[in-house]
């Protein structure tokens, strides 16, 4: 019976091991389809040299490629990602190790001196020192247990290392977002410090008409009140560049103290998703690609593997064989008896069920249905994502026209009020209105086209397509050049 086990064992370990590779092979995936368009809208964005001096030591300039690159690279969200990746490649290799035998070497010492029990029970006056240094190897398994374990961790290994990819993509979408958000936010300093030159000005020369008798004194007050104005604009601006920027240094992983701002002087309206899918189209790419609803089904699988595990382990049959060998050493009143060698070997199958097993299997039960419900509320989270994120870039694609128009509009109003207010048919106060107005119009300008671009980010994000190389839709036709005055 010993040598017949013996025999299966090797047996029973190829096939374990057969299996635990089938395991690991991975899930392939086709490639991800290309979702950019062939062309970009044409059309930039110009800046304006807001002259954000830094919070406490430096300026940092930052472009959306450098942004995507330092987030890869130092984000903590990514290597504690990547930490959890390994963490569960350590327990799929320590469930393959389950598979092969224990190895115990051991040492044995025993002294004995005064009354010992011989084998017959009678009691003898004995002095001997005894030395058994052994070495066991001992394999015990469950053969059904062991392969569900294996599926199990390996499922978590492909579940982890999606989640790692959700959390690049995550941390690539915040990082953009926010360098977008700094973008606006330089923006509006430029205007806001537009806007407070334009009421010195206006002040000034409200002052030198009222000296020269042309205007009213409350002309030169409502200039002073329209420039305080201003000026609190200016630093209400400037605060909320510096929030943006410490909120970028945060996701980055930078010094704080270190003001960062954007590199380029201007900005186009960059679509990184083509506007012929259907909305179908888009859930169906979301559901196909996005690696936190694959984690979400991976870890479902897993969870199945570990319900079969808990059913094997408390009904499937359990194997041991040991077999150990060794040498005792005697030394016997000052004789010393040279040691003799010693083998022992022993195996056995058997069945161990216990009223745990019941309760095991009902909580795998309830693990499984739990996980089921992980994937459909992922699945829901992404869906909402989706619609969301089309719906703003609908929005922000319809409002950017609009807004442009607007622009040229109050830049037509303010020509006219400034001739006016030259001919003397119009008060001061209509061309503080009408430069205000422009002012508005230009930041309502750089806000649609700054939370487009944030869209288009997020859009792609919800696909699950986002990364460092989609982030730059490519570009065959050049964008023409039409800054905003």
């Amino acid at each position: 019976m010993t040598c017949q086990i013996s025999r299966a064992i090797p047996r029973v370990t190829f096939l374990v091991l057969a299996i635990a590779g089938c395991a690991e092979t991975p899930v392939r995936r086709s490639p991800p389809p290309s979702v950019a368009p062939s062309t970009q809208p044409a059309g930039l964005l110009e800046l304006g040299g807001a002259e954000i001096r830094p919070m406490y030591r430096e300026l940092l300039a930052v472009d959306l490629e450098s942004v995507a690159r330092v987030v890869m690279s130092r984000n903590l969200d990514i290597q504690q990602a990547r930490q959890r990746v390994e963490a569960a490649r350590g327990r799929y290799e320590s469930s393959i190790e389950a598979i092969f035998p224990v190895i115990a070497p051991s040492i044995l010492y025993q002294h004995v001196n005064g009354v010992n029990q011989l084998g017959g029970g009678n009691l003898v006056l004995t002095h001997f020192n005894n030395l058994l240094p052994a070495i066991t190897v001992q394999w015990i398994l469950n053969p059904g247990q062991v392969v569900y374990d294996i599926i199990a961790s390996r499922r978590r290994v492909e579940a982890s290392g999606q989640q790692e990819e959700a959390v690049q993509l995550d941390s690539l979408r915040t990082a953009a977002v926010q360098y977008y958000d700094l973008v606006l936010t330089q923006a509006q300093v430029a205007a806001a410090r537009q806007a407070s030159g334009e009421a010195e000005e206006s002040l000034r020369l409200t002052a030198l008409r009222t000296r020269a008798g042309t205007a009213l004194a409350a002309d030169e007050m409502r200039s002073r009140a329209f420039l305080a104005g201003r000026r609190q604009d200016l630093l209400v601006a400037v605060n909320g560049f510096y929030l943006a920027s410490l909120a970028l240094s945060t996701t980055l992983q930078l010094d704080p103290v270190v003001t960062l701002v954007p590199g380029p002087d201007e900005i186009a309206q960059t679509t990184l998703v083509r506007e012929d899918f259907s909305i179908d189209q888009l859930l169906g790419l979301a559901v196909r690609y996005r690696p936190d609803l694959m984690s979400a089904r991976t870890l479902l699988a897993s969870v199945e593997a570990d319900h079969g595990a808990s059913v094997w382990g408390g009904l499937g049959p359990q194997l041991q064989s040991a077999y150990s060998v060794g040498a005792l050493g005697t030394e016997l009143r000052g004789r010393d008896f040279h040691p003799r060698g010693t083998q022992r070997a022993s195996a056995s199958a058997g069945f161990a069920l216990g009223l745990s097993t019941f309760g095991h299997v009902k909580t795998a039960d309830a693990n499984v249905r739990s996980a089921a419900v992980d994937v459909e509320r992922e699945l829901e989270r992404v869906r909402v994502q989706v619609v969301t994120a089309q719906q703003g870039s609908l929005t922000h694609a319809a409002l950017i026209p609009i807004a442009r128009e607007q622009v040229d509009s109050a830049q037509e109003a303010l020509r006219l009020a400034e001739s006016n207010l030259k001919a003397g048919t119009m008060l001061l106060l209509d061309v503080l209105q009408a430069e205000d107005e422009v002012n508005t119009a230009r930041l309502r300008y750089a806000s649609a086209v700054v939370r487009y671009n944030q869209s288009q980010v997020n859009l792609l994000s919800a696909l699950g397509l986002l990364n460092r190389q989609t982030l730059f839709a490519p570009t065959t036709q050049p964008a023409t050049s039409q800054p905003v005055p």
